[in-house]
């Protein structure tokens, strides 16, 4: 009876791992396209270890209770199951494989179970961190040594691993062996490359599309919308956990600190997930520095020990003759004496020498000093693929090359959408002229690439504040309805723009007359727009009409009067009165006791800057406007004979011993904000050079500026003009300070002076003249 009951069970069993795996043979048939066959579907479950008895039931019980697992596998499925749904993917069969619980990945065999669901090895160990014995931190660990567990970033910097490359000499980690088993390091190994499919160029490449490889110069990414931003932009990381797709722009994680409690730019610890700390904020590894000997968040670890931020580029940025080898180097060991030494003469590879050019200091990327890697990136940018510079170029390259502040440069070239642009014009194999740049869209980067080119002479200069009205007259009657155009561009065309190339052949059209002309076009229009809504036109506009739209609109008197002033002489509308604005007086003063002591202020006080004094001087001594102020070259200013001048218009003007030397010192030391310097002797330099190529600072940021600094400027003008009118007759003062005669003579008599007695005396002098 026992027998029988056993057999029975056995046959049971048989049965159900039978029915089992004619059951996974048909689920398997099911999900691929083409169906394989029986054996193969035997094949791909034996493979995938569900054919034994065990995996077999096991798998049948699962897919039981859970019907869609095989079209829809959640991360929580057995192994096999994955195991199965992989093989089934790599054989080309359209399937979804199970995806990872944590970075959601699905390429990756999930053989490691969570809390959460199944996860690959990679993220198993990545949420596995410990305490690295070398950093001390909590991190990933990825190798042991005698001492304890050792994190990623302290093994990559392991010297043990280090070998000497073949290539440049340099003790590194090796990255690939040649066939002799000698090493390349990272920067020297062969990189594989590959004939882009639309350059045509021998490059790495970055995706493999329908139409061939592409490079990463002729890659993009797919655009889809930001989960932070909501833009459709290309993305730069994708979407993981509660973490949504970032675009390049928000790639930036920004958050709340748990420190101190703002939004800032920063970074969880441990990877995704952690708490948010913000850059400044993040924990780092503190200790007694081995140079100055003060506990600090330590940076580097040199021969001589652990140092600090501070000393680490004091060092790095005074290097010194080393004792012992008498080489200038940076001095990062120690003698037991005390004796600063360099790296090799302390038996260590560290050795902050630019392996180019041999300066020690600093190094920016590659062994290389950023001077050095400036003028790599450079030739990249600007030349061929064999880094050849066009001949047209070489000045702009030469420019930025011997930049004064190398740093700035490199940050123009890693996030300013005008390199980006420059390299666009230098890949086509045509010549850059204005034609050229006309023809892209009116930005900032391309007025930054038109200014940096004729700045260096790579462009002849031209008059570029009317060549801008002309396009930006052109671009905006273009959108208008047809009823304006025939008004609107005869105005602009004709006597707008017809006055302006008036003035620029007298060189007297600057930034300021530019602006006041688009307001004039726009009023034009927007006064247009008005007749229409109210069912007018030019030729039935009543005074009444008028008067009312001028007391609508009571700031647009002025730049509305050119415009009927030309369309009465065009006979487009009846004559109007249009009532003339009041010149009011000046108002705003200051005391004198106040002008005197921000006059001695900005003369003195050593802690404003150059620019500050020596604008707030010149608004206080001479009464000029900030405008006429940054037109300024540094050519008007001279010696002569001890004494010092600037020539303000005609004449030059005698200036104080303390505004001259301060002016001597600028030129000397101008503190350029500007990357790329116009060539010397070239055209005169701005007394107040701006931030852009060729072009003097913008009067409002000085005005700003001198507000920020408690120098108010129309106050301290009026003041000034006041004093000097006071001082002076009113035509010495116009000769002298470059203004109208008639605006003098209207100071002269708001200050109840008068030049009666100056033109008096100045006839009395004639005859006396005549006779010697």
């Amino acid at each position: 009876m026992r027998n029988r009951d056993g057999e029975k069970q056995r046959l049971d069993r048989i049965a159900a791992r039978e029915g089992a795996r004619a059951r996974l043979i048909a689920d398997v048939q099911n999900i691929t396209e083409p169906a394989v066959t029986p054996p193969e579907a035997q094949e791909i479950l034996e493979q995938a270890q569900a054919w034994t008895a065990w995996g077999a039931l096991a798998l049948h019980r699962y897919l039981d209770q859970h019907p869609d697992a095989l079209r829809v596998p959640p991360s929580d499925c057995p192994l096999a199951l994955a195991r199965l749904l992989h093989l089934l993917a790599a054989a080309g069969h359209p399937v979804t494989a199970p995806a990872c619980s944590i970075c959601g990945r699905s390429d990756r065999l999930l053989e490691c179970r969570t809390a959460d669901g199944r996860c690959c090895n990679w993220c198993k160990h990545k949420t596995a961190a410990r305490t690295c014995v070398r950093c001390g931190q909590e991190a990933v660990v990825v190798t042991r040594r005698p001492e304890g567990p050792i994190c990623r970033r302290c093994y990559a910097t392991d010297e043990d691993l280090f070998e000497e490359c073949v290539e440049c000499g340099r003790r590194r980690r090796p990255t690939k062996r040649r066939a002799d088993g000698a090493a390349w390091c990272e920067s020297c190994a062969p990189k594989l490359t590959r004939q882009c499919s639309r350059c045509g160029n021998h490059r790495r490449t970055a995706a493999l599309t329908e139409e061939g490889p592409v490079c990463h110069s002729c890659y993009q990414r797919p655009p889809r919308r930001c989960g932070v931003c909501q833009q459709i932009r290309p993305i730069r990381i994708r979407a993981v956990g509660d973490q949504p797709d970032r675009c390049a722009q928000c790639y930036r994680q920004t958050g709340q600190c748990v420190v101190c409690g703002r939004v800032r730019p920063g970074s969880g610890l441990g990877g995704r997930g952690g708490a948010f700390h913000c850059t400044a904020c993040r924990p780092r590894r503190s200790g007694q520095c081995g140079d100055c000997g003060q506990t600090a968040q330590l940076y580097g670890e040199w021969p001589r020990g652990s140092v600090c931020f501070r000393c680490y580029f004091h060092h790095l940025r005074n290097p010194a003759q080393c004792p012992q080898c008498a080489v200038l180097r940076v001095l990062v060991g120690r003698t037991d004496t005390g004796e600063d030494i360099c790296g090799p003469c302390a038996g260590s590879t560290v050795d902050f020498t630019c392996r180019k050019c041999g300066r020690p200091g600093r190094l920016h990327a590659d062994g290389c000093c950023a001077r050095c890697v400036v003028a790599h990136r450079v030739s990249s940018l600007l030349g061929d693929n064999d880094g050849v510079v066009a001949q047209q170029l070489q000045p702009l390259a030469q420019a930025l090359t011997a930049a004064p502040n190398e740093y700035s440069v490199l940050n123009w070239l890693y996030y300013h959408p005008a390199a980006t642009l420059l390299a666009d014009l230098t890949a086509q194999p045509i010549e850059i002229t204005h034609a050229l740049l006309d023809g892209l869209p009116p930005t900032r980067s391309t007025r930054y690439v038109r200014d940096a080119l004729i700045a260096t002479g790579a462009l002849p200069p031209r008059a570029e504040h009317l060549n801008r009205l002309e396009a930006w007259a052109d671009r905006t009657i273009d959108g208008l309805p047809k009823r304006q155009q025939r008004t609107i561009r005869p105005f602009a065309e004709w006597h707008v723009i017809r006055d302006a190339r008036r003035r620029d052949a007298r060189n007297r059209y600057t930034e300021g007359a530019a602006a006041a002309d688009r307001t004039a076009i726009r009023t034009a229009i927007v006064f247009l727009d008005w007749l229409y809504a109210t069912a007018t036109t030019l030729d039935m506009l009543t005074q009444h009409q008028l008067d009312h739209w001028l007391d609508t609109n009571p700031t647009r008197r002025g730049d509305l009067a050119s415009f009927l002033r030309w369309a009465h002489q065009r006979r487009l509308t009846n004559r109007l009165e249009l009532p003339a604005s009041k010149n009011s007086l000046p108002i705003h003063f200051q005391t004198e006791e106040q002008y005197r002591r921000q006059l001695r202020r900005c003369l003195n006080d050593a802690t404003l800057p150059h620019e500050v004094r020596i604008t707030g001087s010149l608004v206080r001594l001479f009464g000029l406007p900030i405008s006429r102020i940054v037109e300024l070259t540094a050519d008007r200013f001279h010696r002569d004979n001890g004494d010092a001048f600037l020539t303000l218009a005609k004449h030059p003007v005698l200036l104080p011993p303390k505004l001259a030397a301060l002016i001597e010192e600028h030129l000397a030391d101008p503190c350029y904000r500007l990357m790329v310097r116009p060539p010397e002797g070239d055209r005169p330099r701005y007394l107040l050079p701006a931030s852009q190529p060729g072009k003097p600072r913008s009067a409002r940021a000085t005005q700003k500026l001198l507000r920020q600094y408690g120098l108010p400027t129309l106050a301290a003008r009026n003041t000034a003009m006041i004093e000097a009118v006071g001082e002076l007759p009113p035509i010495v003062i116009a000769d002298l300070f470059g203004i109208h005669p008639g605006t003098a003579h209207t100071w002269a008599k708001f200050a109840q002076a008068s030049w009666t007695d100056y033109l008096a005396a100045d006839t009395a002098t004639k005859p006396i003249a005549a006779e010697t």
